[in-house]
């Protein structure tokens, strides 16, 4: 007896929670009972998220994200927004085959799914689609990578190295951004699982240079944000410049949401409660009014690191 109250003591309450959550709903898809009643499009979304992350995405040590991909479900509903405990379970089964089906393609024993997100496109009275996006990593050990003296890049659209641009479609400020943001050793939360994903948008206009520090003084963000009157080529970042931006997206993105960045009045971007998962990027560019603009825009993925038992 006095085992099983250690082993209890070893997860939260919050924890807790959860297993018992899910354990109750999974009793009840087992049981082949009929007659149960059936469960809100809410709850069986996130039945099947959570058990899937906690089932299927469990990792014990620090993962690099190495690529994501996307599936399409549809689950009848029997009125509004009400779903059957049998048609639940099989759409959990479509979503278990496809992993099966995604694994074999990818064909490469050191990838392993590390979080799932699922996501409602739409409903009707009759059913749901669902968008189930999957990422899969690799077991890691490193920090960011700085930027050399060589490291000057375009600032997006895959254009290439300033100084070698061609050929296209190798990298760029951007993709070099993320790819060491999403390589940080530090921010690992300890065996478990990601589960209630979140994506916060990052807008550069919400992080002024309140400090004066960015090495190009045409640019008065923290994140990269450019306008000119004239410009055909689009502007270069030197590695300078991108060791600002790194930093600083780094604050912003494991700062709490009700805390300010260092030095400033400005808060940063993490839910609380919440552990950074990746970070994705898009790089526009246009002319309005005038003048030629240049963006980073950035989207963070959160999610609730748990560590409980599978459920029975």
């Amino acid at each position: 007896m006095q085992n099983d109250n250690n082993t209890e003591k070893q997860y939260t309450d919050y924890e807790w929670q959860v297993y018992y959550k899910l354990q109750d709903v999974k009793q009840k898809l087992n049981s082949g009972e009929r007659g149960l009643d059936p469960i809100s499009l809410t709850e069986a979304e996130w039945y099947m998220e959570t058990n899937f992350n906690v089932e299927e995405a469990r990792t014990e040590d620090p993962v690099k994200l190495q690529r994501k991909d996307t599936t399409y479900y549809t689950l009848p509903l029997v009125g509004a927004n009400l779903a059957e405990y049998s048609d639940i379970n099989a759409m959990y089964n479509a979503m278990l085959s496809d992993l099966d089906s995604l694994e074999y393609v990818i064909a490469d024993a050191s990838l392993m799914p590390m979080y799932a997100s699922l996501s409602l496109i739409q409903s009707t009275l009759t059913s749901a689609d669902f968008m189930l996006i999957t990422g899969f990593g690799s077991y890691y050990s490193g920090n960011y990578a700085p930027f050399y003296a060589d490291d000057d890049w375009k600032f997006g659209n895959m254009l290439g190295n300033c100084d070698n641009p061609l050929p296209y479609g190798d990298s760029d400020g951007g993709q070099e951004l993320i790819t060491r943001l999403n390589n940080p050793f530090f921010q690992w939360a300890g065996p478990g699982s990601f589960i209630d994903p979140e994506q916060v948008y990052i807008p550069s206009e919400g992080y002024p240079d309140v400090n004066n520090q960015n090495p190009d003084t045409l640019v008065g963000y923290m994140i990269f944000y450019q306008e000119l009157a004239s410009d055909t080529v689009g502007p270069c970042l030197e590695n300078e410049e991108l060791t600002f931006y790194l930093n600083n997206l780094h604050n912003i993105i494991y700062t709490y949401d009700d805390d300010y960045l260092p030095n400033t009045t400005l808060y940063g971007k993490r839910p609380e409660g919440k552990s950074f998962i990746d970070i994705e990027i898009y790089t526009p560019n246009g002319f309005d009014n005038g003048v030629f603009w240049w963006e980073h825009r950035f989207w963070a993925n959160y999610g609730t690191r748990v560590n409980i038992p599978i459920p029975d």
